[in-house]
C-alpha cells in the first residue's frame, strides 16, 4: 500500500545498547516519530518502533573479504492510511558488501516487509513485500553518493522497481558533535495501475 500524502517527520530515537566482539557487532534500538513516513509516503501517526541489527565482517575465499548484516525491526502506527486503524509492521533483512576497489563498493540483500494486528481489518489484502536489493556506493569530495536498485517480488506491487539516490555528508562540529546532511531522490516505475512516482527529501541531525 502506498499514499501519496506527505508529510514532515519528526522524532526521536534512542540507541538502548551496543555491543562488539571480535569482527561482529549487535546492537539494539527504539524510538518513536509523531509520523510513519517511509519512501515519501505517511503510513500512520504516532509511530513506535523497536530493532536489533547484528553485523560483521570475514573473509570468504574466492569472494574475499565481505562484510554482512542482519537485521529485524518492528513498529506500529495509529490512523494507518487515514482509516483510524492500528497498524503493524514486520522487517526482515539481509545484506552483504564488498569493495570493488579503494573507492567503489557493491551492496546486494533483500527485505522482506509483513503486517499484522489490526491493520488486517482493513479489508485490503495486504500480503507480504519481499524486495531483493542491489546498490553500488562511492566518495566523491567527502560527500557519500549511493545508488540502488529495489525488486519488488511479492505483495500488491508486484514486479515494481523502486530506484533510490543518495548523497551524505558529514563534519565534525566539536569534539563529541557531528553534523549530517543527507539528501534522496526515490523513483517507482511503477504505482498501482502503472504510474511512475517520484519523490525527493532532505534530513539534517545533529
Amino acid at each position: 500500500m502506498r499514499l501519496t500524502r506527505i508529510l514532515a517527520l519528526t522524532g526521536l530515537s534512542l540507541s538502548l545498547l551496543g555491543t562488539a566482539n571480535a569482527d561482529i557487532e549487535t546492537s539494539i534500538g527504539a524510538g518513536y516519530a509523531s509520523d510513519y513516513v517511509f519512501r515519501g509516503s505517511n503510513y500512520g501517526e504516532d509511530h513506535f518502533e523497536a530493532s536489533i541489527d547484528v553485523s560483521g565482517s570475514g573473509n570468504f575465499g574466492g569472494l574475499g573479504d565481505i562484510d554482512f548484516s542482519a537485521g529485524l525491526w518492528l513498529g506500529t502506527a495509529s490512523n494507518f492510511g487515514g482509516t483510524g486503524i492500528s497498524g503493524n509492521e514486520m522487517d526482515i533483512s539481509l545484506s552483504a558488501s564488498k569493495a570493488l576497489s579503494e573507492n567503489l563498493s557493491l551492496e546486494v540483500g533483500v527485505t522482506n516487509y509483513s503486517y499484522f494486528g489490526d491493520i488486517l481489518n482493513l479489508g485490503i489484502p495486504l500480503p507480504d513485500d519481499l524486495e531483493p536489493y542491489i546498490g553500488l556506493g562511492t566518495s566523491l569530495g567527502g560527500i557519500s553518493l549511493g545508488v540502488a536498485a529495489h525488486f519488488n517480488e511479492g505483495g500488491a506491487q508486484l514486479h515494481d522497481i523502486y530506484w533510490e539516490f543518495t548523497a551524505g555528508y558529514e563534519m565534525e562540529v566539536s569534539g563529541n558533535v557531528t553534523l549530517g546532511l543527507a539528501g534522496v531522490i526515490g523513483h517507482w516505475d511503477e504505482v498501482g495501475a502503472g504510474a511512475e512516482a517520484t519523490y525527493y527529501g532532505i534530513r539534517a541531525g545533529l
